[in-house]
């Protein structure tokens, strides 16, 4: 999102924390209400008046405020959630487990409802800076390594209703998605070739080090599967455990594994946040100035830039297909799978539009 901001915000260091919040959409922020770690208000802006033509569509079209007051609750006791959302004591749930979705979809006042269509991509990180996967060859041959049935089923079942599999760099059903290179992931998988690879490229048995989130149940089980497969493999494996909010502190550390760094992580992203390749931050290969894990490959950051510059979608799409042949070489990333989450709300909300989460034009009937 291209946020408009005062001047004075756009000039400040992006990691200095702001107290001001400046609201000009349908609802604004009650900061006298916050409560950290239990609850945000938004309240309706008076101030706001919506376009008077076209169709409310994501976030494009006239943004209709239908409620005073949003409460957003944070509850992280799932069954908790549940109950009140059977009691109708609240109203939506973001972000159900998939272990209770069944029971929740069944409910006579209840409705589960995907509104992200673009899904989310799960992603196996590299720290790019420190041995083993500074190597480029032991990256690719991890490719061989991965199966991205083993890690969707973990997560979410063997039933793929929430889940695809056969994805690259771009998600799947979205305009620069391409089958280019895929046979580096769908082909039969075959660790003992893998381990011939890993040794062939030079692994002299570092200890790869592992952030294993328990906090939260999906990416637990993503990194379950990572672990179970590097040690498949007769890596050297210091698997971690800690909470997801420990692991988004861990992993900015660029030390080596022995001084308090990391190897691998795994990590959802939503799936409109990579449809693109200059928004898909972990596809860049800008070096020290990338997100966590910081690779470098000046090949993938002048495609990039020829993206942008590309006169139309023909030539944006075969530009991102040379994108995707050039992943599976630097491999900054791994994609694991394609899954979707839906949200579970009272079925009387009617308006929700698809996209993020938004709550302009939601109406109670």
């Amino acid at each position: 999102m291209c946020a408009i901001m005062p001047e004075h915000f756009a000039k400040t260091d992006p990691y200095k924390q702001v107290a001001e919040m400046i609201g000009s959409g349908p609802y604004r922020f009650k900061p006298d209400e916050r409560v950290p770690g239990s609850q945000i208000m938004y309240e309706r802006n008076d101030k706001y008046v919506p376009r008077p033509e076209g169709s409310a569509d994501g976030s494009a079209g006239p943004k209709f405020a239908h409620f005073d007051l949003i409460e957003w609750r944070i509850m992280p006791d799932a069954g908790t959630v549940s109950a009140a959302l059977q009691q109708g004591e609240i109203d939506w749930w973001q972000r159900p487990l998939p272990d209770l979705l069944p029971l929740l979809s069944r409910h006579p006042r209840l409705k589960a409802e995907i509104i992200n269509t673009a899904g989310n991509i799960a992603t196996m990180r590299f720290n790019h800076l420190n041995p083993p996967f500074n190597n480029a060859a032991i990256r690719r041959a991890m490719l061989g390594a991965v199966d991205q049935r083993d890690y969707a089923a973990a997560a979410f079942g063997t039933d793929n209703i929430q889940w695809r599999d056969g994805v690259g760099y771009f998600p799947p059903g979205t305009p620069m998605a391409s089958s280019a290179g895929m046979e580096a992931l769908t082909s039969k998988r075959d660790l003992s070739r893998v381990r011939r690879e890993v040794e062939a490229a030079g692994y002299k048995g570092e200890k790869i080090v592992v952030l294993w989130p328990t906090s939260d149940p999906v990416l637990k089980a993503y990194a379950d599967v990572s672990i179970d497969t590097l040690k498949k493999l007769d890596l050297t494996v210091d698997a971690q455990a800690m909470d997801w909010a420990t692991v988004m502190m861990r992993r900015t550390k660029t030390e080596p594994a022995e001084r308090g760094g990391w190897s691998l992580f795994d990590t959802g992203w939503n799936g409109l946040d990579m449809v693109t390749p200059v928004g898909n931050v972990f596809l860049r290969g800008n070096g020290r100035a990338a997100t966590v894990g910081w690779p470098d490959s000046p090949k993938i950051e002048a495609l990039c830039d020829d993206w942008l510059r590309a006169p139309d979608l023909p030539t944006q799409k075969a530009i991102a297909e040379k994108l995707q042949l050039q992943a599976f070489e630097d491999v900054p990333y791994i994609p694991l799978c394609q899954y979707f989450l839906p949200v579970i709300h009272q079925a009387n909300l009617t308006g929700i539009l698809k996209g993020i989460t938004v709550f302009w034009n939601v109406r109670r009937t």
